[in-house]
């Protein structure tokens, strides 16, 4: 994704939705229930969320996906050098956060955050969501360990980093690339300063 501006949505979509409808076994991110629903109805082509205009902006992206078998105590180091690592892809437009995007959001003298410290950092939904459905937690990309792929990684209210049954209903927000010439005119990110592009 070299030269393409990553955009991470800061609030929760308008309801909670399941990783996948069953606890079926080796179910990996692009055949799973959310995959699709990000994809064919819920968001890409819905223009609430997706103007228009922007079908074009957005890349098609090559996704890592794969398993974390880690308890949830790594740092950001330990933890992207396991996602980066999955040889596993799929091209995409639209994907979820990486446990890496979370800890990295995080990252003092180039350091990045642990699970201790992400929670402070302005990726975390609790710090700009009060009120997301489902609460404050919410799906990553990332599967659980191998054998046991009913389960996917969530950031829990707390801020921290755990597993759960992939059909439970949590919060998501989109991830998605824009493409490499697109034009950054101006802000900052924030509400009252957004980034305007063309």
């Amino acid at each position: 994704s070299s030269g393409k501006l990553k955009l991470i949505k800061k609030e929760a979509m308008n309801t909670n939705y399941i990783w996948h409808s069953s606890y079926e076994v080796n179910t990996p991110w692009p055949n799973s229930y959310l995959y699709k629903y990000l994809h064919e109805h819920i968001f890409l082509n819905n223009t609430t969320y997706v103007p228009s205009d922007w079908g074009d902006k957005i890349a098609t992206t090559t996704w890592k996906y794969g398993d974390v078998t880690n308890n949830g105590s790594f740092n950001g180091s330990t933890v992207y050098s396991t996602e980066n690592g999955w040889t596993a892809t799929t091209s995409a437009k639209i994907g979820l956060i990486y446990i890496h995007d979370y800890y990295f959001a995080y990252a003092s003298g180039g350091n990045p955050g642990s699970k201790s410290s992400a929670k402070n950092a302005w990726i975390f939904l609790g710090k700009n969501d009060t009120n997301p459905p489902g609460g404050t937690y919410e799906w990553t990309i990332s599967r659980g360990p191998v054998g046991s792929n009913y389960f996917a990684w969530i950031i829990g209210s707390d801020g921290n980093v755990s597993q759960t049954y992939v059909d439970y209903g949590h919060a998501i927000r989109p991830v998605f690339f824009l493409n490499s010439d697109i034009e950054y005119v101006s802000g900052t990110g924030t509400l009252a300063d957004p980034i305007i592009i063309k």
